[in-house]
């Protein structure tokens, strides 16, 4: 209580006592005066020891309030403490474990030849499209179709010369994001033909980066996930990010190319990852058109199975839409890949009331809603779930979820009510690049 309160009971009891001290021997003649001042008194001082007990309970129990929050916070610095010496000897291996590197290869059964077969493969891949881009200069550009986010990589891998995904072109206009920290500069105001001889030269050069942003367990900010996109970098070290070129990039055939570089890369990746032992998965985003291409995900789905180890790390993300509205075919590609192992993710969820059941049962373990969308609904609902009950839900039916695009510190606060289990936004780390050597 505030001293002003402290001040108005004190006045209150004090009043009461001499209201007694008064009436008393009036109401009642055989009370002397005296008797009733002492009265009063005995009523006053009572009721000033009584006050004095209650606030010093209030004051014990702010002072234990604060040591628990004090202890909180002092165990959530020691687990940083202990990730960042974590980090710290992880870098030294890195740096001095080149032979322990090998080895571990060489254990995990990934010999240097097939290594070499997979780079051949992508290589041939890459020049077969390329070509196959040369071509298409001759003759009119078709209508690009919207479809995908900025940012979205879909990355597919490819056994001998079969086909592979076309990732869909973006609808907005390029609008060229801020310089990202730690990252080389954004390429701006260049036109299609600028940015389709950088893509064309980043593959033929080997200049497509993959690019990790951190998702981290809340509320103690620990990095669990890494999601993987792509940037392509140009003979000055300027980078495009993907909104920037997927619309031109899939209009000249030379998508596929890259989206095999970047898989093939998020496979190295987490092959490393294991080897180190970091305890870290990666998502991987898989379009809608890839995921509706029979020819494909055959291929797909067989480069899988022959890295089946890397299940319990790789992540394979789909826009929501596309697993409500699957066919068949789609059905059937998700059990075979469950059946493989892996784990799926959901993303571009524009509501909270989605089937949770159905994607239970396909192996869904997470689900990507923008802080946003949460934040919308708890000021303004429109559905039948109510925001606060979304935690219990989603915990019912073994899924964890993920809350992207989470920028300032005052929406984490809003979002930690809700109980979120995962968070991904420029808060917790912008993209960075990956090291896949």
């Amino acid at each position: 209580m505030s001293f002003v309160t402290h001040i108005l009971i004190a006045v209150a009891y004090t009043m009461v006592a001499a209201v007694v001290a008064v009436l008393v021997p009036r109401g009642f003649p055989d009370v002397d005066p005296n008797a009733g001042v002492l009265l009063g008194g005995v009523m006053l001082m009572g009721s000033a020891l009584l006050h004095e007990v209650f606030s010093r309970q209030e004051s014990q129990s702010r002072v234990t309030e604060e040591m628990q929050s004090l202890r909180a916070e002092n165990a959530s610095l020691r687990e940083t403490l202990e990730e960042a010496r974590t980090e710290v000897v992880s870098m030294r291996e890195t740096l001095t474990g080149l032979d322990e590197q090998r080895k571990a290869d060489s254990a995990s059964g990934k010999s240097v030849d097939s290594v070499i077969a997979e780079v051949k493969v992508l290589q041939g891949l890459i020049e077969q499209f390329a070509r196959a881009a040369a071509g298409k200069m001759k003759s009119p550009h078709p209508a690009a179709q919207p479809d995908a986010r900025p940012d979205e990589v879909d990355e597919a891998p490819a056994k001998g010369a079969g086909r592979v995904a076309v990732v869909p072109p973006v609808t907005a206009s390029r609008r060229v994001p801020m310089r990202e920290e730690g990252m080389p500069p954004i390429a701006s105001g260049l036109d299609d033909d600028s940015i389709l001889a950088i893509v064309r030269d980043g593959l033929e050069r080997n200049r497509v980066d993959l690019v990790l942003q951190p998702i981290v367990r809340l509320p103690q900010r620990k990095r669990a996930f890494y999601e993987a996109f792509t940037r392509i970098r140009d003979e000055n070290g300027t980078m495009l990010v993907p909104n920037q070129y997927i619309g031109i990039a899939e209009r000249e055939g030379l998508v596929a190319a890259i989206d095999n570089m970047m898989l093939f890369r998020c496979v190295q990746l987490v092959r490393r990852i294991q080897s180190k032992s970091y305890n870290i998965g990666v998502f991987c985003n898989i379009s809608a058109h890839s995921l509706t291409d029979r020819h494909f995900f055959s291929n797909f789905i067989e480069f899988m199975a022959d890295n089946a180890a890397l299940a319990s790390d790789l992540i394979f993300e789909f826009p929501y839409a596309t697993i409500a509205n699957r066919d068949e075919a789609i059905e059937q590609h998700l059990r075979q890949l469950a059946g493989l192992g892996f784990r799926f993710s959901v993303d571009q969820v524009t509501s909270l009331n989605i089937d949770y059941d159905d994607l239970m049962r396909h192996r869904f373990k997470y689900v990507k809603v923008e802080a946003e969308v949460l934040l919308a609904e708890a000021v303004s609902p429109t559905g039948h779930i109510v925001v606060e009950d979304i935690k219990g839900i989603v915990d019912r039916h073994g899924m964890d979820m993920i809350v992207e695009k989470i920028e300032t510190e005052k929406d984490l606060l809003e979002l930690l009510d809700l109980r979120v289990d995962f968070g991904q936004g420029y808060l917790f780390g912008a993209p960075r690049l990956a090291r896949v050597e």
